[in-house]
């Protein structure tokens, strides 16, 4: 019971700094930005900690720098411009006061982004351990890129509701796993989705997924926060998308930890975890998001 109350009481607070810093975006990104680059530096330290393992702290160093630049670059471009397409170089003063701050703050993150490009497989002369340099590269694939690319859905339109509503897709779809999983998927009557990465991951937890993210899309979908004035066969799919994904998401970190033999990321969220556990299947979904949204502008559902 005691593990149930403190498993609801940080989900609630991390829901509630996520929504905030998103809901305050279209007057002021930079709480979104200083959040999800927390997040960031956090699941790439967790990514770290638990494939590489102790020590190779400047290879660390260097990781956690590059992917918060892969990062915070688009954020930080994409605030110059204003979030919207209509935002030409003249007008970018009047939107943005803080435009040539945040100009400026990228280019230097651009210097350290290649710097450490350049380090990273440099660290292994000044090192007596030789490992750990693969993982340093994909934590940059695996963890930075999706979150960059997060930015694309958020930033055009300037809108932070876009990316709440995409974060309560992808709530929607693990309660329905869990809900449906647990009802149907268990036992000898369940259907085992990957038994040898996940033994209680189950298709019939995948259907849930799938029928709750598209109930939360039309429900959205009727408040106009998921994708502006879209139909509801184009959120439908949007919501069939990001879920498809997010159980690839979801499925490869279960890989993971089970060939590192670890049961949790890490323990920054009591009672749920590390934020890699969190934020796993939003790895795959963040993209395929990112993907469908730029179509979606330009093809009509």
């Amino acid at each position: 019971m005691k593990e149930l109350i403190k498993r609801t009481i940080s989900g609630i607070v991390f829901c509630v700094i996520l929504i905030s810093c998103l809901f305050f975006w279209k007057h002021n990104p930079l709480p979104y930005i200083i959040v999800f680059s927390f997040i960031v530096c956090c699941m790439v330290y967790e990514y770290l900690h638990f494939t590489i393992g102790k020590g190779k702290v400047l290879l660390k160093l260097l990781s956690i720098t590059a992917s918060l630049s892969i990062f915070l670059i688009p954020a930080l471009l994409f605030s110059v411009m204003g979030g919207t397409q209509e935002t030409c170089s003249s007008e970018v003063s009047e939107t943005l006061p803080n435009s040539v701050i945040y100009y400026k703050s990228a280019m230097i993150f651009v210097a350290l982004f290649v710097l450490c490009l350049f380090l990273i497989p440099l660290e292994r002369l000044f090192s007596k351990e030789n490992r750990g340099l693969e993982f340093a590269w994909s934590s940059l694939v695996y963890v930075a890129v999706p979150f960059a690319t997060l930015n694309v859905v958020g930033f055009f339109g300037y809108n932070g509701w876009k990316v709440a509503s995409l974060l309560i897709l992808l709530w929607a779809g693990d309660v329905g796993a869990y809900c449906i999983g647990t009802a149907f998927g268990q036992g000898a009557r369940g259907h085992k989705l990957m038994p040898s990465v996940s033994p209680k991951k189950s298709w019939e937890g995948v259907i849930g997924s799938l029928i709750f993210s598209v109930i939360a899309a039309v429900i959205l979908r009727y408040f106009n926060l998921l994708l502006p004035e879209a139909s509801y066969k184009a959120c439908t799919l949007y919501a069939l998308i990001v879920s498809i994904f997010a159980v690839m998401g979801d499925l490869v970190e279960s890989q993971l930890k089970r060939r590192f033999e670890v049961k949790d990321s890490g323990n920054i969220m009591p009672g749920h975890g590390g934020l890699l556990d969190r934020f796993d299947s939003a790895l795959f979904a963040f993209p395929a998001a990112a993907v469908f949204y730029l179509f979606y502008n330009y093809l009509v559902f």
